[in-house]
């Protein structure tokens, strides 16, 4: 069973969702602001946060913000202003996937019990024997671990999309992709929104690498999509 907060002035909204995730078998806390979500969240972290944008007080982004500088747990985002800034902000700032309202709570569902899916399995201790990083440049990949390392270096801290769209790339050196091809790799259920989430996705992983990573880089392949160059030692 796991653990949803529902972050929503909207009462009645708020209580839709939190019925169908019920049904489905999860536990369910809901907030009508934002007002005390930072500690609540510090000292009783969810396992998915649904959070509202539009809200009084402080809104849904600056409280991202705000939850993306101590955690990493997994946040989807809603908006009854349908504006597309709101989405490219949400997922700027690190939200894990984005809904406008209206929206079907059952398809709600389905997006928290994927993501609930892999958390679950990324989560799982493995007993196997450790098997190889992937190498890109001089990031170190491990999947089975779920770190990059650079070499001789830090660790890098990637949120989850972040390290899958890196391993993405690793694997499969110097071939374009779409942006459509992508999203069909990177995430792993019927994605519904704007196909330019891929562009801010690569944006963030760009900054993230910018100073660390020699030997890769993620490059625009102008009118199509996005590939990886990794320059052979």
């Amino acid at each position: 069973m796991s653990r949803i907060l529902v972050v929503d002035d909207d009462q009645n909204i708020c209580q839709l969702i939190s019925e169908y995730l019920k049904k489905d078998g999860h536990e369910v806390q809901e907030l009508f602001s934002g007002e005390g979500l930072i500690d609540r969240v510090r000292q009783e972290p969810p396992d998915c946060l649904i959070l509202d944008i539009v809200m009084p007080g402080v809104n849904g982004l600056q409280l991202l913000t705000s939850i993306r500088g101590f955690s990493e747990l997994p946040i989807i985002m809603v908006s009854a202003r349908g504006e597309e800034l709101d989405r490219i902000m949400g997922l700027e700032l690190g939200c894990n996937d984005f809904l406008g309202k209206p929206f079907h709570p059952r398809e709600l569902v389905g997006r928290v019990r994927s993501m609930m899916r892999l958390v679950e399995f990324y989560q799982t201790p493995r007993t196997e024997a450790a098997t190889p990083p992937v190498r890109a440049g001089n990031l170190l990949i491990s999947e089975q671990y779920r770190k990059v390392q650079i070499e001789n270096g830090p660790e890098l801290v990637l949120t989850f999309r972040e390290f899958e769209l890196l391993l993405h790339f690793a694997r499969n050196p110097n071939r374009p992709y779409s942006r459509e091809q992508v999203i069909r790799q990177v995430w792993d259920y019927d994605f519904l929104g704007d196909v330019r989430v891929v562009d801010e996705l690569v944006k963030r992983l760009r900054k993230k690498i910018l100073n660390s990573a020699a030997g890769f880089s993620i490059d625009t392949v102008w009118g199509y999509g996005y590939k990886a160059t990794v320059e052979l030692s």
